[in-house]
């Protein structure tokens, strides 16, 4: 099924994809639009029930999106293989620089373009950055970097992680802050 739905000022594209699974989930594109992924058996009137019950939360999140694709600026193919290899000093250096206050050996550094995540740590040691980081302020690229190095010891957001990360940086609670609030418009 693919349809639309309106919601106030939104005519909002819905796509549907049933699969083998028990659960019913909504997740907006990065083009504004739903993609709901349902169990085979699932009626089409239950799922716009569902999709009805969380009427204010689509709206939210499609606005959110849409004001974020508004705000993003389109860059040539040439600017952007600059910028990934500015990413990349600036990323190593800073990753090497805390690598050693925290005592940890990572196994490399990759540098992508992730639309969901501003880095990861893998079980390895592969540390993954997106390049859109070296756009923002240092202090917040350095908050990422730390968060990443930190997975190092803790391969979780436990307690313990957060008391790692707030040895190193005791503000990191409003680098967070400012990278949830601002984040998207570095996209």
């Amino acid at each position: 099924m693919t349809d639309y739905i309106d919601i106030e000022d939104l005519h909002i594209r819905v796509e549907l994809r049933r699969g083998d699974r028990r659960t019913l989930s909504v997740t907006v594109t990065d083009k504004g639009e739903l993609l709901v992924k349902a169990p085979l058996a699932m009626s089409e009137d239950r799922i716009r029930r569902f999709l009805n019950q969380k009427k204010f939360w689509i709206y939210k999140q499609v606005k959110h999106q849409m004001e974020s694709m508004e705000k993003r600026v389109n860059r040539s193919e040439e600017e952007i293989g600059r910028l990934k290899k500015q990413a990349r000093i600036a990323l190593t250096a800073r990753t090497d620089y805390y690598a050693e206050l925290l005592q940890v050996k990572y196994q490399k550094i990759r540098i992508g373009s992730q639309r969901t995540r501003w880095g990861s740590c893998s079980s390895k040691g592969t540390i993954s950055y997106n390049w859109h980081l070296v756009l923002m302020p240092e202090i917040i690229l350095d908050y990422v970097v730390v968060h990443e190095l930190c997975h190092l010891i803790e391969m979780n957001h436990s307690p313990q992680f957060w008391d790692r990360v707030e040895k190193i940086l005791p503000d990191y609670r409003d680098r967070r802050a400012w990278l949830k609030k601002h984040g998207d418009e570095y996209l």
